[in-house]
């Protein structure tokens, strides 16, 4: 019996031995990752109740050059899609990662990279808003908006130039209807330099245009901050009805 007794300490030691070991293996892993600042926790989960659309994110920081990311875009059925998608994502912590090495951060300071996005649709066409957020120091982050719209039936991507070629007044329909609702907002009431930039920002030529949305209410279009206003007026969001768009 005491034999027995024995080989079953001795087991149980052995396998706590073992268990130790892994531990430590394990942790100068983790150790060896966060130092490389590559401790990125990419997930693919679902959203919303429709099982055809994912969404990814990319959640992390470094320790040394100090940045944090977050990072939310969506998996779609559609290949060429997720690759334009995930190639817009990786230059963007890519650049962001590049910038923080570059440059002498200060002590306590992080660079930030936040991104988040919008889904709509409209018969065959899908259209996501991502709205990027990026602080590399200064007084405030600088907010863009990009948008991707894709034809699922024809498997390809519509741009302001195809609506131009299919439309060839649809600028100037679009300068004529964004700039008469954003002169209902009493902000730009009785400031001229503010009247410039909004006319000047809506005027009809394609870069004006380029960030839209297909939406069942109708053509969303964006306004990056500065595009028509001062920064602290934000970004704008203007619904076009389509039966004034495709005329």
């Amino acid at each position: 019996m005491k034999i027995n007794y024995l080989i079953l300490l001795l087991v149980v030691i052995l396998i706590i031995t073992i268990l130790v070991v892994l531990l430590v293996i394990e942790n100068l892993s983790l150790k060896k990752e966060v130092s490389t600042g590559n401790m990125f926790d990419k997930n693919v989960i679902a959203i919303s109740n429709d099982a055809t659309i994912l969404e990814k994110k990319i959640i992390g920081k470094s320790m040394d050059p100090n940045y944090k990311v977050k990072v939310y875009y969506p998996y779609t059925p559609y290949a060429i899609l997720n690759s334009t998608i995930e190639d817009k994502v990786t230059k963007e912590v890519t650049s962001l990662i590049d910038t923080s090495k570059e440059n002498m951060i200060q002590p306590n300071q992080f660079y930030t990279l936040n991104i988040n996005y919008e889904q709509y649709s409209y018969r065959d066409y899908i259209s996501y808003v991502f709205f990027i957020s990026v602080y590399t120091g200064g007084a405030h982050p600088n907010n863009t908006i990009w948008t991707i719209t894709f034809d699922k039936v024809n498997s390809k991507f519509i741009t302001i130039e195809d609506l131009v070629n299919n439309y060839p007044n649809i600028l100037n329909t679009l300068s004529i209807e964004t700039r008469k609702i954003l002169k209902k907002d009493k902000r730009f009431e009785n400031d001229q330099d503010i009247i410039d930039m909004l006319n000047n920002g809506t005027s009809p030529n394609e870069d004006n245009f380029k960030s839209f949305a297909f939406s069942e209410d109708g053509l969303l279009i964006y306004f990056e901050q500065y595009q028509v206003a001062p920064y602290s007026f934000g970004d704008f969001e203007i619904t076009v009805p389509y039966n004034q768009v495709f005329q």
